[in-house]
């Protein structure tokens, strides 16, 4: 997924230029709420300020911060890629973090800390994932009969779970941005469908064969060619 490289090649940067102008870049790239809570259209510096919501993406805080977000993402986008198609998919990546971000905003307007991560962006493919893919198999490693084993476990078990413990956060508080995942989650689940396909590449393939005489289909159409 061209996302995973984007960030990856982001966060190298930000090891390149040091410390003190990678927190200058957070300043100036990460999404701050008590700025972007007086945004006013067409104002002097509004375009820039706007860019802020989705340059905030990119940027990471570490690498436990970095592997993180694109471990789920890695997890959770490649399907999700596969279901819309790779353009609505980023679309939609892009639509998700810009409202999980506004969420945040709303929640904290008055906070001068820049957002930044991938965490919003990502909640929304997993909230869209939960609609759209809920019991896809995740392969998970599990302690069974005194070793470790792997086992398939429906999507939706692992959603839901990690969907309570943003509320269990968000009743914690701390730096986590708990109310932009949240926000993300529901903005996937309840607008996904809006970047499906009219008619999805492998229902129309299937459909068509149905519908096709048996008389017009083609001898050994599934013969392999050595």
């Amino acid at each position: 997924m061209g996302l995973i490289g984007a960030n990856v090649l982001v966060f190298l940067y930000t090891l390149y230029i040091g410390p003190q102008a990678t927190m200058n870049l957070y300043f100036k790239g990460g999404a701050v709420p008590a700025k972007l809570s007086q945004f006013k259209l067409l104002s002097q510096g509004s375009l820039s300020l706007l860019a802020t919501m989705f340059i905030s993406l990119f940027l990471h805080a570490g690498w436990v911060h970095l592997l993180g977000n694109l471990w789920f993402l890695w997890v959770f986008g490649e399907a999700l890629e596969d279901d819309l198609g790779h353009g609505r998919f980023l679309l939609f990546y892009f639509f998700a973090g810009f409202f999980a971000c506004l969420f945040h905003v709303l929640a904290s307007s008055r906070l001068d800390a820049p957002l930044i991560g991938a965490s919003g962006a990502i909640a929304g493919v997993m909230g869209a994932y939960l609609l759209r893919l809920p019991q896809s198999p995740i392969l998970t490693v599990v302690f069974w009969r005194l070793r470790l084993e792997t086992a398939q476990v429906p999507a939706f078990v692992w959603l839901l779970l990690w969907l309570g413990l943003q509320f269990y956060g968000l009743r914690q508080g701390g730096t986590v941005a708990w109310v932009a995942h949240l926000g993300g989650f529901a903005t996937g689940l309840l607008a996904v469908n809006l970047f499906t396909p009219l008619e999805p590449r492998l229902q129309r393939q299937t459909v068509a064969e149905v519908l096709r005489p048996a008389s017009r289909r083609r001898p050994g159409r599934n013969r392999r060619k050595s």
